[in-house]
């Protein structure tokens, strides 16, 4: 399965999916999902506003909560790093390294 990226802005990240599609129309206060979640508080407002990753612990804890699946959660977190990742001067530096198959290789 190919996932694809957009190049032109960043994804929405797994926090504001949760607070937008979850949380918000549930009626669910930053409290009451950490503990429904059993996490702390401060980590569920970090994932909230973007300053925490969904970790495959959280996907898990996520799916069995809102009845999705822990690879929605991972995908949405992949999506938002890798135009992280191709967004940073590692990737133009990589980009100017040699191809090792394939034409002209």
């Amino acid at each position: 399965m190919t996932m694809l990226v957009p190049t032109n802005r960043r994804p929405i990240t797994p926090g504001a999916v949760l607070r937008e599609d979850f949380l918000e129309p549930l009626n669910l206060t930053q409290g009451k999902a950490a503990e429904a979640l059993g996490v702390d508080r401060t980590s569920l407002n970090e994932l909230l506003n973007g300053r925490r990753n969904v970790t495959t612990e959280m996907a898990l804890r996520l799916s069995h909560a809102f009845r999705t699946s822990p690879q929605y959660w991972i995908n949405l977190q992949i999506a938002v790093d890798l135009f992280d990742a191709q967004q940073s001067e590692v990737a133009e530096e990589i980009n100017l390294r040699p191809v090792l198959v394939g034409a002209g290789a």
